[in-house]
């Protein structure tokens, strides 16, 4: 009942966030003076030195003097400008307002406002625009773009330029696989199950193929219990192997995002979510050690475990430590998953990288977008999301909407769902149907007397 209920949250989050991710509360057209268009102040765009929300409560603090909110620029510039952050305009109220730069520029040119001509809105070229014009304004969106121009952004994408990147994505990301299958080879073996490689690769990528419907890592991870404990007949081992699996990779996550974190740039300052994302390195720095800590020297934290709250939370802090001691003898192969681990999350990083340069993206730093994958992939771990979907995407737009703008940030997100999903999931079905069931081993007696004393002590 449990799971079923989790499912159908992360499905109803899922759901309500694709609902709501284009939603606009407050924009519209508002009118402007065709005359006022070339005078001073007419137009702002943001300003580069105003801190974020960590920065602005730190200068408050410190009684420090911010820097304007936004900065004026001229007519003739507004459009290049809003190629890689906001703009606004003054309104006929006097007002100044942000608004949507696709709708009014034209060759990098601002060209056509708009008006009512009784029938419907209509460009007006500001060459021949009447007294009063309308400005097509921003209100308050996840993501500060309309569905028309996510499609027209994907209608004018190069072939030349996006397939060879969009292979070299989903190869880079296919290595990260492997890499993870090893991963798993190697605990398996800690727990003294030897399985061939080429049969854990075509389990792990059944998994997937049942992960296209299941949320996070669930088809995956159920898929892959389920076959190695039908051949190994150790429930025990088998769930210690993922459970281990699931703390080494988010400590080898933590350890990719401390270690890009320096090379944000722009992303941790003068940026709300990612200054609290870079404010919280101190926390990250500490869950990592403390990660590590568990997994080489378990036995720390046996006496502690009575202090943690009785339910659900002391149960978990439980299972992960009995599970880590299990490998208290096996240091090296724990390490050696720690480091396919950190090796599989910089590939899926470079995904996303790839996919920054298959669609063009201007005006980022590679070390910019490799961060952001990072803190997506976290978000996507924590957040309560089908497959992540939906949340991958407002990351992105958050750290990379500024610099990239929202539409190609979005779709760097999303095309990575894409290449996760079909290209890299779709063959575990072609599998199945082929794959030969391999040779279970008989059950004798002896294995019957010891899964009964394994559950017992469970």
């Amino acid at each position: 009942m449990r799971r079923a209920l989790s499912l159908l949250v992360k499905l109803g989050v899922t759901l309500a966030i694709f609902a709501a991710i284009f939603v606009e509360f407050g924009g519209g057209f508002r009118p402007v003076e065709t005359a006022s268009l070339d005078t001073p102040g007419a137009f702002a765009a943001a300003n580069r030195a105003y801190p974020g929300i960590v920065g602005r409560l730190r200068a408050r603090l410190r009684g420090a003097a911010l820097p304007p909110a936004t900065v004026p620029v001229g007519r003739n510039t507004v459009c290049r400008v809003a190629e890689d952050r906001a703009v606004f305009v003054r309104l006929a109220d006097g007002s100044m307002k942000r608004f949507r730069p696709l709708r009014h520029c034209r060759d990098g040119e601002l060209a056509v406002a708009w008006v009512d001509d009784g029938t419907g809105w209509k460009e007006a070229p500001l060459a021949t625009a009447p007294p009063t014009v309308w400005f097509r304004t921003q209100g308050f969106q996840l993501v500060p773009a309309e569905l028309s121009e996510v499609w027209t952004e994907i209608t004018s994408l190069d072939p030349r330029v996006f397939l060879p990147w969009f292979l070299a994505a989903t190869l880079i990301k296919l290595v990260g696989i492997f890499a993870n299958v090893w991963r798993w080879q190697i605990l398996l073996r800690g727990q003294g199950i030897d399985m061939g490689i080429g049969y854990l690769t075509s389990t792990y990528f059944i998994g997937r193929y049942f992960g296209i419907v299941t949320p996070s890592t669930m088809g995956l991870d159920a898929w892959r219990l389920y076959e190695t404990i039908r051949l190994t007949r150790r429930p025990v081992e088998c769930t210690t192997v993922l459970a281990v699996e699931r703390v080494i990779g988010l400590v080898g996550l933590l350890l990719v995002i401390l270690v890009f974190m320096p090379f944000a740039g722009r992303l941790v300052q003068g940026h709300s979510f990612g200054e609290l994302v870079g404010a919280m390195k101190v926390p990250l720095a500490g869950a990592a050690v403390f990660g590590v800590l568990v997994l080489l020297r378990p036995t720390w934290f046996q006496p502690l475990l009575g202090l943690a709250p009785a339910g659900r939370i002391r149960g978990f802090a439980t299972n992960v430590v009995d599970s880590a001691t299990a490998y208290s003898s096996r240091r090296g192969a724990l390490l050696l998953a720690l480091a396919l681990a950190v090796f599989g999350q910089l590939t899926t990083m470079s995904m996303y990288f790839a996919n920054a340069m298959s669609l063009g993206t201007q005006n980022v730093r590679a070390s910019e977008v490799l961060f952001a994958s990072a803190v997506m992939t976290f978000g996507t771990f924590v957040a309560p999301s089908a497959s992540g979907e939906g949340v991958r995407e407002l990351v992105f737009v958050w750290l990379l909407g500024s610099q990239a703008g929202a539409v190609k940030a979005f779709l760097i997100g999303n095309l990575g769902f894409w290449i996760e999903k079909l290209p890299l999931s779709i063959p575990g079905g072609i599998i199945l149907l082929l794959r030969k069931d391999p040779t279970i081993q008989p059950v004798t007696r002896e294995d019957l007397e010891r899964v009964r004393r394994e559950a017992g002590a469970a």
